[in-house]
């Protein structure tokens, strides 16, 4: 995968050992929902950001033709997800297999499981909303005070950003069920039950709840939709964006008294790459706490 990176320039050199470090990580575990939502992730987001490329060159002064993500790039966004596949392993070293049904017996691997899918769901959501967002055909509205500012602007949203954040979620949701799914059947044969309920009509009942499936759907659609929320909140306050007048493009080079750089949002704390750490890092912990909370 890291090879097929570099010969599509989705990877820089750096980021390829970046890559192969969290592949390492990651693909090393049984369970199947690991392996692909990552690669759900890559080879989305790697495609999305190749598409209509020129003109977002053309509205991004940081644009890199074809994504050629570095090392700082690959870890902000898989750090977290490796780090709680690597729990996985870590916590279930001893378990023979360490088979799906962990996930359905064990609170600890139900937690990493909905944190993982929350982790990817809000990168791949956000990644969505900024590749597509930045193509909708009205300026963006700035998330805190809701004035028009120009595409590219950091916490700027469009209703072409926020379909694109849940339909990006929604994908990681899909592929987590879809995985866990066809490893469970793949483990252990799927039991049916004849349920007579208290009207007297008969059902059949399969022992796989389908209430979990269908938690793992929402989750990744409300994480891509809550974290692409998120990072347009912290970009717009915690990272700054500037506007050339001149080149009519985003630019992160500093005012100039001539005024052909002027500041539009955000203070100079963050940068892009530790918006999207923390946001992801945010969501994950939030969705494995909640599920928790509610849901076990």
């Amino acid at each position: 995968m890291v090879r097929h990176g570099l010969s599509k320039k989705s990877l820089s050199s750096s980021g390829a050992v970046a890559a192969t470090v969290v592949g390492l990580g990651t693909f090393t575990n049984s369970p199947y929902v690991f392996g692909t939502v990552l690669l759900t992730f890559y080879l989305s987001s790697s495609r999305l950001t190749k598409y209509k490329s020129q003109i977002k060159k053309s509205l991004e002064e940081d644009h890199q033709e074809g994504g050629g993500r570095t090392a700082i790039q690959v870890f902000s966004n898989g750090a977290t997800g490796a780090a709680l596949a690597l729990a996985f392993q870590y916590i279930f070293w001893n378990t023979e297999s360490r088979p799906a049904t962990l996930f359905l017996d064990d609170w600890r691997a139900s937690a990493i499981l909905f944190a993982y899918i929350g982790h990817y769901a809000c990168c791949n959501g956000d990644t969505w909303a900024s590749e597509l967002g930045i193509l909708n055909k009205s300026w963006p509205t700035l998330i805190t005070t809701f004035k028009r500012v120009p595409p590219g602007t950091n916490g700027g949203v469009s209703s072409l950003g926020l379909a694109a954040s849940f339909a990006g979620g929604l994908l990681i949701g899909l592929t987590a069920a879809a995985s866990v799914l066809v490893q469970l059947a793949l483990e252990s044969p799927v039991s049916w039950q004849i349920y007579s309920g208290s009207n007297g009509v008969e059902s059949f009942i399969s022992s796989l709840d389908p209430k979990f499936f269908l938690s793992l759907v929402l989750t990744g659609a409300g994480a891509g939709f809550f974290g692409s929320l998120l990072d347009s909140l912290l970009g717009a306050t915690v990272q700054k964006s500037n506007y050339s007048t001149k080149k009519k493009i985003i630019t992160y080079k500093a005012p100039e008294k001539d005024d052909e750089i002027k500041a539009i949002s955000g203070l100079d704390i963050l940068d892009n790459h530790q918006v999207n750490f923390f946001s992801s890092l945010i969501i994950a912990l939030s969705t494995g706490a909640l599920w928790l909370k509610y849901c076990w």
